[in-house]
């Protein structure tokens, strides 16, 4: 246990909340790739709206892809500094013990 005025940080805590985030992001980008073809739009006949509806639907589909693997990204990025400054303060509270 790490604390410092106020500050307090469970190493081992964190480390399973970084790899509950982990496991958060593969979920994600699995699900995202597993409903890759229910999500593709085609249309329903050769009129301009269908095919407009159809495009603007798999448009948003996307979007919401790149949004997602934007997201999916941050959460590592996130859980690998998490990691990283707990790997820090763990090793300055080293430093400091007598």
């Amino acid at each position: 246990m790490t604390r410092f005025d106020g500050f307090r940080m469970e190493p081992a805590e964190v480390a399973d909340a970084t790899r509950q985030l982990d496991d958060l992001a593969t979920r994600a980008e699995k699900l995202m790739q597993a409903e890759a073809p229910n999500l593709a739009v085609t249309a329903a006949g050769r009129d301009e709206v269908s095919e407009r509806v159809a495009s603007t639907l798999n448009d948003v589909h996307a979007a919401f892809g790149k949004s997602t693997d934007q997201a999916t990204n941050q959460m590592r990025q996130i859980s690998a500094t998490l990691r990283a400054h707990t790997d820090n303060v763990v090793a300055a509270e080293q430093d400091f013990a007598v």
